[in-house]
């Protein structure tokens, strides 16, 4: 006991003569946290809202990324500690009302905010505005109600999610889907969390299985759909909108139409001449929204047969089942009529290959296995080809059929970017893939880095920070190939943007001013900037100021 003793004094004595300066000093360059607090209630009458859950979201996002968040208690207050400084997004949510961005118009993503080292922010108001919903049943010809029935709230996009569509193809007539709901028992349906506006209300006579469906999907899959998908108020085609308020509950009830659809059938025949385990299903052309979802799994022979298709123009697609990286697939455009449509063969593995590695340029590590590869082409929606990256780095583009080609590459963390894309001398992130019958195969060199560039800087109008504004980069020039290097940023409660990550080149900047009014929005006069690697440039954009009549 007197040696133990003896030995933790001594212990004591050398710690107190020789105290860690590493661990001090790192202590001292740990930022104070922050603190956020504020209040959440109801946008009419200012009743506070107890259970409504707040949260701060790093703009920048990496796998490391944490989102802070809390409560409300009964008066509505929420306190958010610990928080570190940075650039956030603030928002507020709660059952039965419009999720709430801070600072928002309810028509934006509202404002960024930037906390500093130590900050307390205070009082901060969160006002909800109630949800709509829409509620309906749907029946057959008969008056019979129908079950697992999907119905989906259809919204027109707005201008900003239109310009971030690398398709560009796909135009403002294509609609987007707000919210959705199946159909129970009775026929009925409600669709809830809807933010005040214009929808179009679709049905479609498919479901989406759960535990409770028991053999029904298997049925209605041997089946085929007998009906039609039917816009409200009971037509075929895109038909009036329903405008809800904030609160409202509107009623839509559909009268299914029993339509005769054609059988589709063929075989689907492997690399090696036999038939496939894959799986087959159906694409609609030209649809501006949501249609049904057709699929079939062929049996031992490589034969499918799928049932009820109503007419129109498709693609069929075969992709095999695999449990490794390469899968290869098949499709074939055709039109359905009034008659069966069978004898179609989709042979898998006629296509051409590409092998490709993925390489790292700068410090740290990326999860390679998280990246998915696309060709993608914008004139033929049949033309097209994907891959996962192995943990490796290596991939394979397997029956790549003929065609113009965009690579694009999904599963980077926002701080690393797409470099470079080469097949031998060719750019493809210039020009593209072209695929031509006969063409060889290659490899594929991508090279991705977190050696990017940053951009940052301020927006004003009238010699005031514009609090909100949305910020778009865009290459300059700016072709099929490049698009996806677009990025998009908000300002904070400073006025400030931040974009981080960029490749090197050239781009094309402009801010406007955030809110419904796109057609008469405000925007700065559009900047060029060049970035090199490691930069970090600041450039300040004047939104014009509204003129008076």
């Amino acid at each position: 006991m007197v040696s133990a003793l003896v030995t933790s004094v001594a212990a004591l004595i050398l710690l107190t003569q020789n105290p860690a300066p590493q661990s001090s000093k790192l202590a001292e360059k740990v930022p104070p946290p922050c603190t956020v607090t504020g209040r959440v209630a109801t946008a009419t009458d200012g009743t506070p809202l107890k259970s409504s859950r707040v949260a701060l979201m790093p703009e920048h996002r990496t796998r490391e990324s944490q989102v802070y968040a809390a409560v409300s208690d009964s008066s509505g207050r929420f306190i958010i500690k610990d928080v570190p400084a940075g650039r956030y997004q603030f928002l507020a949510t709660h059952t039965g009302y419009v999720d709430q961005y801070y600072r928002s118009n309810e028509a934006d993503a509202g404002v960024i905010l930037t906390l500093q080292p130590g900050q307390e922010v205070k009082d901060i108001l969160f006002r909800m505005r109630l949800a709509a919903v829409i509620t309906g049943r749907v029946n057959d010809e008969d008056g019979e109600p129908m079950s697992l029935v999907q119905v989906f709230a259809l919204r027109r996009p707005t201008e900003d999610e239109l310009e971030e569509w690398e398709d560009v193809s796909l135009g403002s007539q294509r609609l987007v889907l707000a919210a959705a709901a199946q159909t129970d028992d009775r026929g009925q349906y409600r669709i809830f969390g809807l933010r005040a506006g214009e929808y179009c209300i679709k049905a479609v006579d498919q479901d989406e299985p759960t535990f409770q469906t028991g053999h029904e999907s298997v049925i209605r899959e041997a089946l085929g759909s007998q009906y039609a998908p039917v816009y409200y108020p009971g037509v075929t085609r895109q038909a009036e909108t329903v405008v809800l308020s904030s609160g409202q509950e509107a009623q839509a009830d559909f009268a299914m139409r029993r339509i005769r659809g054609v059988d589709i059938s063929g075989r689907v025949i492997g690399v090696n001449g036999k038939p496939a385990d894959a799986f087959v299903y159906l694409e609609e052309l030209g649809t501006a929204d949501f249609g049904e979802d057709h699929s079939s799994t062929p049996d031992a022979k490589g034969e499918f047969k799928m049932k009820g298709i109503a007419p129109g123009s498709y693609v069929l697609h075969a992709q095999q089942r695999s449990s490794g990286e390469t899968s290869y697939h098949a499709s074939q455009k055709i039109e359905v009529g009034g008659d069966n449509v069978d004898s179609i063969t989709l042979a898998l593995g006629r296509g051409v290959s590409f092998s490709g590695r993925v390489q790292l340029s700068g410090a740290g590590t990326v999860r390679l296995e998280r990246m998915f590869l696309q060709l993608v082409s914008n004139d033929d929606q049949s033309a097209r080809a994907w891959t996962r990256v192995k943990t490796d780095g290596t991939f394979q583009f397997v029956d790549v059929p003929d065609g113009a080609f965009a690579f694009r590459m999904n599963g980077l963390e926002e701080n690393w970017y797409l470099k470079s894309v080469r097949l031998g001398a060719d750019d493809l992130l210039a020009k593209g893939l072209e695929v031509e019958k006969g063409e060889s195969s290659g490899t594929i060199q991508v090279m991705v880095s977190n050696n990017g560039g940053e951009l940052g800087g301020s927006v004003t109008q009238d010699d005031k920070p514009m609090i909100g504004a949305r910020v778009r980069l865009t290459p300059d020039p700016e072709t099929r190939f490049n698009r996806f290097r677009s990025r998009t940023a908000f300002t904070d409660q400073a006025g400030r943007f931040s974009l981080i990550g960029l490749a090197p080149g050239r781009y094309r900047v402009i801010a406007k001013a955030s809110g419904s009014d796109r057609e008469n929005a405000l925007s700065s006069d559009p900047q060029s900037v060049s970035l090199s690697e490691h930069d970090h440039k600041t450039i300040e954009l004047t939104v014009a100021s509204p003129q008076t009549p």
